[in-house]
């Protein structure tokens, strides 16, 4: 187990995936600059209710981050990139004094890596649209070269339900997780 302060956002984010965020609450710049001074990463959790300004509660899984890229902005706004790693649950959260929530998590399991298996053509066909789409969200994404990467992406550009997406991001099982988009694509992208 491990003590790590939280960052809770309106989506969900999911390995290997990088995702701009423009920081201005001092909770958050704390966050951040506590980071960047030892070299450790924080927890990127999807918000059940509230909001990203203001208290918030989260649902009990999420994504270790790192920051890999900062900058300065014009408005006084700090730009940082963070790389999704590890996927996490919380056991139990608090607030600090400044309202920064932190959070005792567990580690999940890494996986096993899997190639892309053929059967999948048509769900890489659907994440080269996916992505044709989503250049404006400002999303950075490694080259599909594996399952996990295949189903890591579709699971973070696909319109889902929250609880889906906490559901795909609990899941310890690429190809089970491509299974499963598979089986649903259809009803979701009705939904």
């Amino acid at each position: 187990m491990s003590l790590i302060p939280l960052f809770p956002l309106n989506m969900a984010l999911f390995p290997g995936v990088t995702l701009p965020l423009r920081i201005f609450e001092q909770r958050y710049l704390r966050l951040v600059t506590e980071s960047l001074k030892s070299d450790t990463g924080f927890g990127v959790v999807l918000i059940r209710s509230g909001k990203e300004v203001g208290p918030s509660e989260v649902w009990p899984l999420g994504l270790y981050v790192r920051v890999v890229d900062w900058s300065q902005g014009e408005e006084g706004l700090l730009h940082i990139d963070v790389a999704g790693e590890s996927r996490f649950r919380v056991l139990e959260t608090h607030r600090e004094e400044d309202g920064l929530l932190m959070a005792e998590v567990e580690w999940l399991p890494d996986e096993e890596s899997h190639p892309v298996p053929e059967s999948c053509d048509g769900l890489l066909a659907v994440l080269n649209e996916l992505k044709q789409h989503a250049a404006t969200l400002a999303l950075k994404f490694a080259p599909v070269e594996s399952a996990e990467v295949l189903s890591w992406q579709l699971a973070q550009l696909l319109p889902l339900e929250d609880s889906a997406r906490v559901e795909l991001l609990a899941s310890h099982d690429p190809l089970e997780r491509l299974a499963s988009i598979a089986a649903n694509l259809d009803q979701w992208a009705k939904e």
